[in-house]
């Protein structure tokens, strides 16, 4: 069974990476990005259910003071509660075959801790663009910015 796992930084706390990507975005020519939010994503496939998930999320993934997570089963797109429907979003992922050092040590971390089930953990980032900019606008930005095409795939949605 497959899960999705989200990491972000709780509304409060400032996203360092966003905020240098907002200015990256700026110096594209891209001038009307109000902020971008970013998250880790882990995609984890085994014979666990939503306990096990949580544990891995809470116990390895997120740090609780700074870091808020959601969990989805089946790998289903999520809306964030403090990101509104209207800013475009961008999830990079590697290609098949691509050697995923994040995923395994991630791995290494879930048999550490004693959790059984998780066959495979594969990573990706998430970003939020919020402002007056259109899909192609925010399509340059992942090609220019965000994904290596070699190694990595982008969505945007």
């Amino acid at each position: 069974m497959g899960w999705k796992i989200e990491v972000t930084y709780k509304p409060n706390i400032d996203d360092n990476i966003g905020r240098i990507l907002r200015q990256d975005i700026m110096d594209l020519g891209i001038p009307n990005v109000d902020e971008v939010r970013t998250a880790q994503i882990y995609y984890l496939e085994g014979d666990i259910d939503s306990d096990i998930v949580y544990q891995v999320a809470s116990k390895l993934l997120a740090d609780p003071i700074t870091q808020d997570f959601e969990c989805n089963e089946n790998v289903v797109v999520t809306v964030k509660p403090n990101v509104p429907q209207s800013d475009l979003a961008i999830e990079v992922q590697f290609k098949l075959g691509v050697t995923d050092a994040v995923g395994q040590s991630v791995e290494k971390g879930i048999s550490d801790l004693g959790i059984l089930g998780v066959k495979s953990v594969q990573t990706g980032r998430k970003y939020w663009v919020k402002g007056d900019v259109n899909h192609a606008q925010v399509k340059t930005i992942a090609t220019r910015l965000l994904s290596n095409e070699v190694i990595e795939t982008f969505d945007v949605y």
